[in-house]
C-alpha cells in the first residue's frame, strides 16, 4: 500500500507521541514507528499509516506483546463484581469465565473484545466459537482485532483535539469515530510473562519460523 503524504508539514497537522499509542497498543515498537511518521495531516492519513505500521513494519514478537497487553475478559465486570462482593455467579458467567480460561491457555493470549458492551450471550457464542479454533486461525482474527481498536482510539484522539471529519471521509474512518474500547491493562510492558512467551515460543515455530525473538 502507497501512502501519499505531502513534504511540507505545518502547525494543523496533528502530532501523536509513543505515549498518546501505548494508550491503545501495549507494543513499544508499534508506537515508536507511530510517533517517528506523526505529525499527521489528516485522521485518514494516520489510520493509513497505522494500518501500514501494523500490517508491514512490526513482527509476529511486537503483535504478541500487544496482544497480551489486554486484560482477560475473566477480569472484567461483572467477574470483578462477584469477586469483590462474594455474589455468586449464574451459569453464563461461569461458563464465560471457564472458557476465557481455555483460551488463553490455548492461544496464548487473552480473550477480548472490540465492544465496550457486555453482551454474555454474544460473548458465550464467540467464545466457544473460538477455544475450537486454531491458534493460526485466532491470532490472525486477534491481531485484525487489535488494529480495530488502534484506528478507533486513533479518531477518538483527533476528536479530543479538534479535528473535523470531512463529508468525504472514508467510511472505514467514520465507523471508527463512533465505536471505541479500551481493553488493554492499566500498565504496559513490551515483554511477556514466562508462560505466554514459552506458548508464543512454540506457536512462532510452527506457524511463524523464524519471525519471533526475544
Amino acid at each position: 500500500m502507497t501512502i501519499a503524504r505531502p513534504c511540507n508539514k505545518n502547525s494543523t497537522w496533528i502530532t501523536m507521541e509513543e505515549r498518546d499509542l501505548l494508550e491503545c497498543c501495549g507494543s513499544i515498537k508499534f508506537a515508536s514507528e507511530m510517533a517517528s511518521a506523526s505529525p499527521f495531516s489528516s485522521l485518514q492519513h494516520a489510520l493509513d499509516v497505522a494500518s501500514n505500521t501494523w500490517c508491514n513494519k512490526i513482527n509476529v514478537h511486537s503483535w504478541l506483546i500487544a496482544l497480551n497487553a489486554h486484560t482477560n475478559i475473566c477480569e472484567k465486570s461483572p467477574f470483578s463484581h462477584a469477586f469483590y462482593t462474594n455474589t455468586p455467579m449464574d451459569s453464563i458467567t461461569e461458563e464465560i469465565y471457564a472458557l476465557s480460561v481455555q483460551y488463553l491457555q490455548k492461544h496464548g493470549f487473552p480473550y477480548f473484545t472490540i465492544s465496550s458492551e457486555w453482551d454474555a450471550d454474544v460473548i458465550l457464542m464467540d467464545l466457544k466459537t473460538s477455544v475450537k479454533t486454531k491458534p493460526s486461525c485466532e491470532f490472525e482474527w486477534a491481531r485484525r482485532k487489535q488494529l480495530i481498536i488502534i484506528k478507533q482510539y486513533i479518531a477518538r484522539f483527533f476528536q479530543k483535539k479538534g479535528y473535523i471529519r470531512s463529508t468525504t471521509e472514508s467510511p472505514e474512518t467514520q465507523a471508527a469515530v463512533k465505536d471505541f474500547d479500551l481493553n488493554k491493562k492499566p500498565f504496559w510492558k513490551d515483554n511477556l510473562d514466562p508462560i505466554a512467551r514459552e506458548k508464543a515460543r512454540q506457536f512462532c515455530e510452527i506457524w511463524y519460523p523464524g519471525e519471533y525473538y526475544v
